[in-house]
């Protein structure tokens, strides 16, 4: 897949999350706010429409007032207050639903005169007892059948005091549901449905409503508090608040959730379109930027490859300060560098050839020499001077294996015999002064890199030995362990400071050092073959000899080939 490609699928993918995560985040957000708004601004506007009703209410409160009033009244004369009732009952009686007589009056007996023919009698009404005997101003009646016309009515029954401050008498006044339905049934609240109740479960108006919406609402009614009430099957919300001017009256609203939130949704959708917009403004943008960046570098991989098939003429030449320019400027940098090398590369591959003939010709005098030393041997035979055969014969079998016909990787028999060879020699040269014993326990077929033990041998006769001033032993043990070869030099001389042996370890490590050249060259040589898990390690103790390891790990075959041409 192109880079471009890429860029534009993840930047597709991250807008797509984003933009599900902004769309369900934003929405649940406003869900909710909206939520808050809408139930916050719905109580309010509810409230508002119960204080509607309450003024109705209070307007038929104020008439009783004034009634009470009356002079005949207050004297406590209910007879003498009847032609001012009967105007009242005859002027505004049908403005409540009543042609019957909207007001009656009478004694503490319950009898009550409403008009010329007619009376009624409220002794056993509950609602007259409590206002007789309670201190209320008022007290509203449950819903009850009107004795003068039949028709569904609720009672302001108000009591009747004399200027003693006595009740005597009482005043009622017929509320025609049928007239507080109409009132109701026109207030505009999310085209829900209202009715008025009480805790006791009376319904004052409500036709059409469900017994399960009362049903759910009677217990929040007699905790005698305002709020809102979600339906548990989540289609609607119910609003309830007292009505102003009652004991214990509700108005109560059922909304349907969908036309409650309408306006919630609709924001919603707008929020999308909003977001789904912004999304395609983003992904064109991306489209654009995406090709900005990945246009130079298909610039640069055009180029890199016409460097590949050997075309060195190529300059890229980009302006700009972003990265892209800068590597480009770096490509054209490398580019004539890369074709200096090549063109150096070729002069150093000519000079290369030179120098191996150089070594070719300076190999003939080694060869001239031990091939010398070999006629030295013969004529040795002749004076029947044992040391000096074995010394000439050592010395040719040291210089042969050196050589080893130009090989770096020799059997480890080969590099065992070099080895003996030179001690052969150093123990004709110290006599007694010097011994030595070889303990091998590993294949003699097994490759090694050459000429790494005489060194160590060396430094193990010139630094341990020969200081002591008294015979000593130079041990040599050979250990293989699967691909990990051991070697070891112990000689029992006169061995090293802590200090000497601490600098020679660092001198190990780095590679380099001021003395030691014989030890730390063949660290370094190991190294660079068998790699950084193999080297030389030294233990040693002032005046208990010195022990020096060399460990040989993970030689393939196919590398040591290489190394022997």
């Amino acid at each position: 897949m192109k880079l471009q490609s890429r860029i534009l699928l993840l930047f597709s993918m991250l807008f797509t999350v984003g933009f599900l995560f902004l769309m369900f985040f934003s929405a649940a957000a406003i869900e909710k706010t909206n939520k808050k708004m809408v139930d916050s601004f719905s109580t309010q506007s509810f409230e508002f429409k119960s204080q509607e009703v309450g003024q109705w209410l209070g307007q038929r409160l104020t008439e009783l007032r004034v009634i009470a009033m009356n002079e005949a009244l207050r004297d406590g004369s209910v007879e003498g207050a009847v032609p001012y009732i009967a105007r009242l009952n005859e002027n505004i009686g049908t403005q409540y639903g009543n042609e019957w007589g909207t007001f009656a009056v009478g004694y503490g007996d319950g009898i009550g005169w409403v008009s010329q023919d007619r009376y009624i009698d409220v002794s056993s009404r509950e609602y007259f007892h409590r206002a007789m005997k309670g201190d209320r101003e008022y007290v509203l009646s449950a819903p009850v059948i009107s004795r003068t016309d039949q028709a569904e009515i609720s009672l302001i029954c108000y009591p009747l005091r004399n200027s003693r401050d006595e009740v005597y008498g009482f005043l009622n006044a017929a509320i025609s549901l049928e007239k507080l339905h109409e009132i109701v049934a026109e207030l505009e609240f999310y085209d829900g449905k209202s009715w008025i109740m009480d805790p006791e479960g009376n319904t004052y108006t409500g036709d059409g409503v469900s017994e399960a919406a009362m049903k759910a609402l009677l217990p929040e009614l007699k905790t005698g508090r305002k709020g809102i009430l979600n339906m548990e099957n989540g289609a609607e919300t119910i609003f309830y608040t007292l009505i102003p001017y009652t004991e214990n009256w509700y108005l109560c609203t059922s909304v349907q959730n969908a036309r409650l939130m309408e306006d919630t949704r609709q924001l919603k959708v707008k929020l999308s379109m909003v977001l789904l917009i912004v999304m395609i403004l983003l992904f064109v943008c991306s489209v654009l930027v995406s090709r900005s960046v990945t246009e130079p570098i298909r610039r640069l991989t055009k180029a890199m490859k016409k460097v590949e098939t050997g075309n060195w003429d190529v300059c890229l030449n980009m302006k700009g300060r972003d990265e892209i320019a800068s590597l480009s400027c770096s490509f054209d940098e490398m580019v004539k560098k890369m074709h200096a090398l090549v063109l150096q590369t070729a002069e150093d591959e000519r000079e290369k050839r030179t120098a191996e003939l150089r070594v070719l010709q300076a190999q003939i005098n080694p060869h001239f020499l031990y091939n010398t030393l070999d006629t030295l041997l013969y004529k040795a035979y002749d004076t029947s001077d044992e040391d000096m055969v074995t010394m000439i014969h050592s010395l040719s079998a040291f210089f042969r294996i050196s050589l080893s016909k130009g090989k770096e990787i020799i059997p480890l028999k080969k590099e065992l015999e070099h080895v003996k060879s030179y001690l052969k020699i150093q123990k004709i040269r110290f006599q007694d002064v010097l011994d030595y014993d070889f303990q091998i326990q590993a294949e003699d077929s097994l490759q090694v890199l050459k000429l790494i033990l005489q060194p160590l041998v060396e430094n193990g006769i010139q630094h341990g030995i020969i200081p002591k001033m008294a015979p000593g032993i130079i041990h040599i043990r050979v250990t293989q362990q699967e691909e990990k070869l051991v070697m070891e030099v112990e000689d029992d001389g006169v061995g090293m400071k802590e200090e000497q042996l601490r600098r020679l370890r660092e001198d190990l490590k780095k590679g380099t050092a001021a003395k030691s050249y014989g030890l730390i060259n063949v660290n370094n040589r190991i190294r660079l073959l068998y790699g950084e898990s193999a080297g030389i390690s030294i233990d040693s103790g002032e005046g208990k000899g010195t022990c020096v390891r060399i460990f040989l790990t993970g030689l393939q075959d196919k590398r040591m080939e290489e190394l022997n041409g």
